[in-house]
């Protein structure tokens, strides 16, 4: 289990292109770009009270925000005017929020609804167990198929749905469904263009990759032989790398070469729940709810250093960069 977090930090996620990271806290929401790493927006407590969940639409102006008092109401807000533009409001709390430009699809109790951006209108809905985490990706490539990949009713299986397939009323057409793993779902994540699906179970000893349109196993990656909580799987940008990070504070980055190769393995903060993703193809980045940001630079050798290491809310804002 992850030690208690003493940063005021509630949720942290990166944005589509990987290129910036939300920082949710109890004292507000902050946003940080991560090449190189200012901060590149600050809302205090007065601003917008305690934020739970924050999603940013790729580099817009659009953040999609949760407040704590507030866990059923989904508000848009317009980061250049400093506004609100938009709210809906749910039965149930909202437990994590995915974004692609032109939608953002919100997971609820024992459901995901998926909006239209920034009308935030319904337009598709897929039924979920209420009893499994709240997982869900959705492929973010404008030009590819709108693939949405959430936990389906069976153990370990998994659905998915081509949301841009909305009949009348808001109302999905069927769900594909497939079998990953023998024990419950812990991780999941789509490749942009969501041809790739990877996935990993409540054992956290491998991560499997996936053809989304043959529903067939390509590649098992190998984690560690003891058992892990998966925390994040991260595609790059054109679906070459994957990266995961667990509970034991390690990095793993695999890379495509026919079958998916073990690249590199490093060390970021253990027991502490993080989230990964890469700034280019040599370079895996880590934040972690303490507060700390890694930066791990990797070879085609295998070869893996830390290359940088913050305290991200220590780090202020560059006003020539923001110009």
């Amino acid at each position: 289990m992850a030690r208690r977090r003493s940063s005021g930090i509630t949720s942290l996620g990166f944005n589509q292109d990987q290129g910036c990271f939300t920082c949710c806290l109890k004292t507000g929401l902050r946003v940080y770009n991560v090449e190189p790493l200012v901060e590149k927006a600050h809302y205090s407590k007065e601003e917008l009270g305690e934020v739970s969940l924050c999603e940013m639409v790729f580099r817009t102006n659009w953040l999609l925000v949760v407040k704590a008092r507030r866990p059923c109401s989904l508000m848009l807000l317009d980061d250049q005017q400093r506004a609100f533009r938009a709210e809906v409001v749910f039965k149930s709390p909202i437990r994590a929020l995915r974004a692609r430009r032109d939608k953002v699809a919100v997971v609820l109790t024992s459901s995901i609804q998926v909006l239209s951006l920034p009308s935030l209108q319904r337009v598709a809905l897929l039924r979920t167990p209420a009893s499994s985490r709240p997982l869900c990706a959705i492929a973010t490539d404008p030009n590819a198929t709108q693939l949405l990949a959430a936990p389906a009713h069976r153990k370990g299986s998994l659905q998915l749905l081509d949301v841009s397939r909305a009949v009348k009323n808001a109302h999905s057409s069927s769900p594909a469904v497939v079998g990953c793993h023998q024990t419950e779902l812990v991780c999941l994540s789509l490749s942009a263009n969501g041809a790739k699906l990877a996935t990993a179970s409540e054992r956290g000893t491998i991560i499997r990759i996936w053809d989304t349109s043959s529903k067939l196993m390509l590649h098992e990656l190998r984690r560690g032989s003891d058992y892990a909580d998966v925390y994040c799987i991260n595609f790059n940008r054109v679906g070459t790398l994957v990266c995961c990070v667990s509970d034991k504070g390690t990095v793993h980055v695999w890379v495509a070469r026919g079958s998916y190769a073990h690249l590199a393995k490093a060390t970021a903060q253990p027991d502490t729940r993080a989230h990964c993703a890469f700034a280019d193809d040599n370079t895996a980045l880590v934040i972690c709810e303490d507060g700390t940001f890694h930066k791990f630079t990797f070879a085609a050798e295998g070869n893996c250093h830390r290359s940088d290491f913050e305290y991200f809310l220590q780090v202020g804002d560059d006003d020539e960069f923001l110009q």
